[in-house]
């Protein structure tokens, strides 16, 4: 029977990136993996096809000259003779995490099987979960509810399970908490995966962080801006007191040091920067008008002195 095409087997298009491909293999390698398919000969050769063909699809020379020529570039037959193409297990384990034991050339068949006498480690699993800005500064303890999967005399058996979880502060988008051992349990007597939390913070209506600072934008009258004023900010660790001195300009940037969100590696905390937001009234009767007016008279300024001269 002739080969089928690389491309056709894993379901892909010919411009199909790494990241792309490395995906697509993954899935199929999950849903075919002899480990799954325990004495399934048709998921095993399913297996074999797949990973023959990622493992010349993802080697930028044997994929060159696979779109050259097809199969012809290799003789019609496999790009190394009978067996598991090398390195196959060294694959698997940097796209698993070891979840799968790889893959060997089976006696008798030319292949792959899997190799259950030797216990391997459960499927690490990853969890997705939604916190509220405060929390992730200043830390969660909540309780989850995740997918669990165990065998009982031969069955694969899916479940929940219920675990307390500890979020600690300084988490921002992305943060991967690991908690050993409460992942997917080895369906062969290897130890248990692991549980990796990945948080996504929602976002706040005033504060932005980036890193371990945050920003705020800080509404202030013209009043205060002028003469100077002590105003509160609330902040996750309470009120914090701040001193706007006067003649303080709109845009003009305060750092207050270790106000900050902080530090998932490591101790401390980053810094809060306070950029002033000047608010002027929306209206003005005609007495305040006037008393614009003196003000400008008795305070001169020339704020587009350093503009005179220049031209578009």
């Amino acid at each position: 029977m002739a080969k089928r095409d690389y491309y056709e087997v894993l379901g892909i298009d010919r411009s199909v990136s790494e990241t792309e491909l490395k995906r697509v293999f993954k899935k199929l390698a999950r849903k075919y993996h002899p480990d799954v398919n325990p004495g399934d000969a048709k998921a095993e050769e399913r297996f074999k096809e797949i990973s023959e063909a990622y493992a010349v699809l993802s080697d930028a020379e044997k994929r060159r000259k696979y779109d050259a020529m097809g199969h012809a570039a290799f003789g019609g037959g496999s790009p190394w003779g009978e067996g598991a193409p090398p390195g196959m297990e060294d694959i698997l384990r940097d796209i698993f995490g070891g979840v799968f034991g790889g893959a060997r050339g089976g006696a008798g068949h030319g292949g792959f099987h899997a190799q259950p006498q030797a216990p391997r480690r459960g499927q690490d699993v990853n969890y997705s979960m939604e916190i509220g800005f405060d929390d992730s500064l200043k830390g969660l303890n909540t309780t989850i509810t995740v997918p669990k999967t165990t065998q009982e005399n031969g069955k694969i058996q899916h479940t929940t399970e219920r675990i307390q979880v500890k979020i600690p502060p300084g988490v921002s988008n992305g943060s991967r908490i690991r908690l050993a051992g409460k992942g997917e349990a080895s369906l062969n007597g290897g130890p248990q995966g692991d549980l990796f939390i990945v948080t996504k913070v929602r976002e706040h209506p005033f504060f932005e962080r980036k890193g371990d600072n945050l920003y705020l934008e800080l509404p202030v009258s013209l009043g205060e801006a002028l003469l100077g004023a002590r105003v509160e900010i609330n902040t996750f660790e309470g009120v914090t007191k701040m001193t706007i001195p006067p003649s303080t300009q709109n845009g003009q940037v305060f750092r207050l040091s270790g106000k900050g969100a902080p530090k998932l590696k490591g101790s401390g905390k980053g810094d809060l920067f306070v950029r002033i937001q000047v608010l002027l009234p929306d209206q003005m009767d005609e007495e305040s008008k006037e008393i614009v007016r003196e003000l400008e008279s008795r305070n001169p300024t020339s704020p587009r002195a350093n503009m005179t001269g220049v031209s578009m």
